[in-house]
């Protein structure tokens, strides 16, 4: 409730929106989360944390391909690189699975 109060206060809070699609994604209400995810990369399309949840969400649904853009615009994010590893392994695209496996590690521990 409090998150969707913040919003009918300001409907551009990325935070309110992320917040509230992740609770909704947990409850299992998948549309109303992307719409929020999506609403919180429109105001701010950098924001990695709903490029990543949206990723995870997407990934739920069984939206491989999506799930895969979304991830990819979490770039900074080391779980981001983690999951687009498994799942190029998933769809046979090995050497991207290594790629994004090598970004992972090197953020991770970046020595």
């Amino acid at each position: 409730a409090a998150y969707q109060r913040a919003l009918d206060l300001e409907p551009d809070h990325s935070d309110a929106h992320v917040n509230l699609g992740r609770l909704l994604q947990e409850s299992g209400d998948y549309e109303r989360a992307e719409a929020h995810y999506v609403a919180a990369l429109k105001v701010e399309p950098d924001n990695v944390l709903a490029a990543f949840n949206l990723g995870t969400l997407l990934e739920d649904m069984g939206r491989i391909q999506d799930a895969i853009s979304a991830y990819g615009k979490a770039s900074s994010f080391a779980d981001a690189h983690y999951n687009l590893s498994r799942l190029y392994e998933l769809i046979g695209e090995h050497s991207e699975a290594l790629r994004h496996l090598k970004t992972y590690r090197s953020l991770i521990d970046p020595h």
